[in-house]
Parts: structure tokens; sequence; C-alpha cells
């Protein structure tokens, strides 16, 4: 039972609202509401009641921490982290506190350590972890950094994957397999083992690179296996060495594991490698380079059968044989996409344009090289422009020297450029897969694009960017490595739950509607507790964050 009673004061006469109930048979006040004086409540029933407006507003990101955070301590990240960390003192923020705060900011944010503190003060972490604010400097993430050692590097990731692989019941049964590059700033006199000078797809020849093997798998992207590597190693030789380590480690993971199918690419063949696979328990599909099958680009339209590739909307066009390929009959499958020829033939007519560009003035130049050049070193220069436009042996150089310098003309060899369009569009799979159909072995090959998308995540400049690294040694290069895969791990499950869920878009859209979920703290003059509030969101991220059991209410 409720009613109102008034008070008194030393200052004034207020009213309240008071709510009894019997408790064990007596009669008890459970709540009470402050109703103010008179005149309040008068201005209250008029609406004319001054709205009091808070002195501050902190508005920090909510959403992306939010999630991510939840879904590490799902996964035990830092209780993980701390249980290989040798830190004797129990205080202060743990091994495992910055790992996890380092991984949500390659997440999210990717800055340097010199920059955490400011960028924590933009977010919403202090809801989700104890922090000292005090202690979150470069310094101090580096001394933890160097707690821990490569082999508990493998091994915390080992045990992330482990209890993710679990409570997700990601299917191990199809992994894709791939390599890349990060580029450093680090000086080439610092010594490393990892970081090596190689060729940079980026454009960043003059810098060091460090390589990154990494196997996802086919359903969700979830970055399963990783292993760091000299840059200037050979693919095929890294894959060969790797292999071994990969399968014991992916069966460590799922118990009995009798066998699983391998994606790769051409850069990873080699005889050792696939002597390998014949040898174990586990299947593989490569694909061989249309350059070393010219009989195959050979064949004639009507030996290919239009063959729906399942999963999607469209078939192509697809021709299947058998043949001798390191030491064993494989069964080889040829597929032609008239699409990606018409591409590729764009892209020889425009690069052979250019070559010709750079080559007439190059022509001009070489009429008045002086005596220090031969025949020999102009053919050299005339070579590189060449390579340098991918169109090696497609254009006849003829060099002459003259009086004054050297003449050089330049004609299209037109049987290389047509040998060359013969293999434009064509893929050529080679597999011990026997029991599945030519379509699906296809489908499965251009899952590849999947692990392509976890390098491009990587290498963005919004999120769970790996490069530049900040680092100067190989041991905290390894740990940086290891909070950039527990980035994409987190960002690959909340990706995989979303979607489970009905979400369609990628996983770059999901980070950009969380981030935009923001919680503001609101003071008041009067009150010394802060209000906090979710801000406005839309539609579309409110059913996100329920999908992914992120409370509405901060």
């Amino acid at each position: 039972m409720a009613f109102i009673t008034k008070k008194k004061s030393k200052y004034s006469t207020y009213y309240v609202i008071i709510e009894n109930a019997r408790v064990n048979g007596q009669s008890k006040v459970v709540k009470q509401w402050y109703l103010g004086t008179i005149d309040k409540i008068i201005k209250m029933a008029e609406g004319s009641e001054e709205k009091v407006q808070p002195r501050e507003i902190d508005c920090v990101e909510y959403g992306s921490v939010a999630a991510l955070c939840r879904i590490a301590d799902e996964l035990g990240l830092r209780d993980i982290v701390n249980s290989v960390s040798d830190k004797k003192r129990k205080q202060g923020m743990s091994t495992g506190d910055y790992i996890l705060l380092c991984a949500i900011n390659r997440a999210l944010g990717a800055t340097s350590e010199s920059k955490l503190n400011e960028w924590v003060d933009s977010t919403g972490l202090h809801l989700f972890m104890n922090m000292d604010k005090e202690k979150i400097t470069s310094q101090h993430v580096w001394n933890h950094f160097d707690r821990i050692d490569e082999a508990q590097v493998n091994g915390i990731y080992a045990e992330l994957v482990r209890k993710a692989v679990e409570i997700e019941k990601i299917n191990l049964d199809f992994l894709v397999y791939d390599t890349t590059n990060y580029y450093n700033y680090w000086d080439v006199l610092n010594p490393s083992e990892l970081a090596r000078m190689t060729k940079s797809k980026a454009g960043k020849n003059h810098l060091r690179h460090i390589g990154m093997a990494l196997a996802v798998d086919r359903d969700y992207g979830i970055p399963v296996y990783n292993r760091l590597y000299p840059a200037n190693r050979h693919d095929s030789v890294v894959f060969n060495g790797l292999l071994e380590d990969m399968f014991a480690y992916i069966c460590s993971l799922v118990g009995d594991k009798k066998s699983l199918t391998f994606v790769f690419d051409k850069g990873n063949n080699s005889d050792d490698s696939i002597k390998y696979l014949d040898d174990s328990r586990h299947n593989f599909i490569g694909v061989r380079s249309p350059y070393h099958h010219k009989e195959l680009c050979d064949l004639e339209p009507d030996k290919y059968t239009l063959t729906d590739i399942p999963g999607t909307d469209y078939s192509m066009p697809v021709y299947e044989t058998r043949q001798e390929l390191y030491g064993r009959e494989r069964r080889i499958i040829v597929s032609y996409n008239e699409l990606t020829a018409r591409r590729q033939e764009h892209r020889l007519e425009r690069n052979l344009e250019k070559a010709k560009s750079e080559l007439s003035f190059f022509k001009k130049a070489a009429k008045t090289k002086d005596g220090r050049s031969t025949v020999e070193s102009v053919r050299r220069d005339a070579k590189e422009i060449l390579s340098r436009y991918h169109v090696p042996g497609l254009l006849d150089i003829v060099i002459t020297e003259n009086r004054q310098g050297f003449t050089v003309s330049a004609r299209k060899n037109l049987p290389a450029i047509d040998e060359q369009k013969k293999r434009f569009g064509k893929q050529i799979i080679f597999t011990n897969r026997e029991s599945i159909s030519a379509g699906e072995i296809i489908k499965y090959y251009l899952d590849r694009y999947i692990v392509e998308q976890s390098f491009r995540i990587t290498k963005s400049d919004n999120w769970v960017k790996w490069d530049p690294a900040f680092h100067w040694t190989d041991a905290k290069i390894r740990v940086h490595a290891l909070t950039c895969m527990i980035a994409l791990l987190l960002v690959r499950i909340a990706f995989k739950r979303a979607k489970e869920k009905g979400f369609t878009a990628g996983a770059e859209r999901m980070l950009e509607l969380l981030s935009g979920v923001k919680s503001a703290m609101m003071f008041y003059p009067k009150s010394s507790k802060p209000v906090r509030q979710l801000c406005s969101i839309s539609e579309e991220q409110k059913l996100l964050l329920t999908n992914l059991n992120v409370p509405l209410n901060p």
C-alpha cells in the first residue's frame, strides 16, 4: 500500500511517497520516493519545472569493446596468459590484462604503446576490466611482453584456439593456408632473425619485412594456426618446414582427427611437401601454374563440360583428367573463367602499352648514351622496363650501336603473346580427393579468398592492423603478433556469431556498426554519482548488440 505523507526538516516542509508491506506479519516501509516541496510539486504538475542540465558528458566507445571483451572472457584469455607468465607479485595489472588491452587496441584503434593511455580514455574498457591508468605506459607493456617467450606465445594461442573450437564448434575438416609479409621500420643494422629485406607487394622494398603463415577454417575464417618466419624465405620452403608442426597442432585441437583437407596455392608446391602430404593421412587441394601445362591450355572448347559450382549461382566449363605429378598419378581439374580471361587480357594489353610508352623515352635517351654504355648494358636496362610491367619476352628488343649512341626498337612478339593468352582464365587444380565432384573441388579452392580476407583486414587502416609494428626485437615482435592474432580471433568469432544470427554484411561492416555504439556518462550539478546511458543507436546496431549478447544498459 502506498500513500503520500508530509515531512518537516530544519529548513523546509517536503512530501514523500511511502510504500508499506507486511513483513513477518508486521507493516513495514519497503520503499520511499522523494517528491520535494509543495512548490516543486505544483511546478511538476503544471509542467513548468526547469530541466536540470548535466554539467559534463563523457562519451566513449562501447559496442565494439563490449562485444570483444565478452568473447575474451568466455575464452578465459587473461587466465590463460597469466597461467604461463612468470609474474611473481600479484599486484597491479597482470600480463593477461596487458595482452587483452593490446589485442583490443589492435582490433579497434591500432596505436603505438605510447598512446595506449590516450586511446583507453576514448573507450569504455574500464567497464570490463580493472585498469591502473598510471601503469598503462609503453614501458609497462614492454616489461610484460618480455615475460612471454616464443614457446609460451605458441602455447597461449593454441589454448585460446582450443577453447574457441570447443565453444564455437568450429569445423576443422577443411583449412585454407596462405602466407603474407608485414613491413617494419627497423634499422637495417638491427640484429633480427625475423625482419629481412625482401620484395614487397606493398611497394616497401626499402623496408624490412616479417613473414606470417596462417591457416583458417573455411566457414568463417577463424585463424586456427599461425607462425612467423623470415620474410625472405620462399613460400614452398616455409610450407614444407611447417607441415609436421601444423598437422600435429591441428590434430591436438580435436583429439582423434582422422584426416583434414588442406587448401593452398601454387607458391607452396614442392616435391618434399607433396610427398609429406601423400604419406600423411590428410587430403589436399592445390593448384599448378598453367605455364607448366601447355597441353591442357591448348584444349579445344568442346572438351570442357559446363559444371555447376556448389553454393553459388554460376557454372563454368571444366575438364577433368589424370596425370603423373610429383611421382604419382593425380586427379587434375581444369576450369575456365571467361570473365577472368578478359580481365587478364585487358591487363596485358595495358601493360604492353605502358611498357612501349616508357621504351619510347628510353629510345631517345639511348641515342645519346655516353661511351661507358655497351649493347649489353642498354639491353639490360630495356629488360628492366619490361619486367617492371610484367611483359618480359612479349616485346622483342633490337639494339644497334652507332657513332652517336644506340638505336633501340621494340616489336610485339605475337606468337609469345598468343601463347600467354591461351593460359588466361585457366586454373589447373590437382588433388588426392577422389570422392567429391569436380564442382566441389573448384569451390573449395575458390574459398581461398577467406584467408586473403584475413590478410586484407590485418593490413587495413581501421581494423586489426598488424603493420607497422612499433617494436625492435624479435621477442617483442612475437608477442605483438600474438596480440594481432588474438584481435583477429576475437573479431572472427564475433563475426561468426553475428552471421549465424542473420547478419549478411562483412566483418568490416560489423566493426563499423559496433564502433558507432557510444556510451555517455552524465555528471549532474547536485549529484555525486554520474548516470551512464547508451547513446541513440539504429535498429541494425540494436539487433547486432542483441545477437552478440551485449547489454544495452551499460
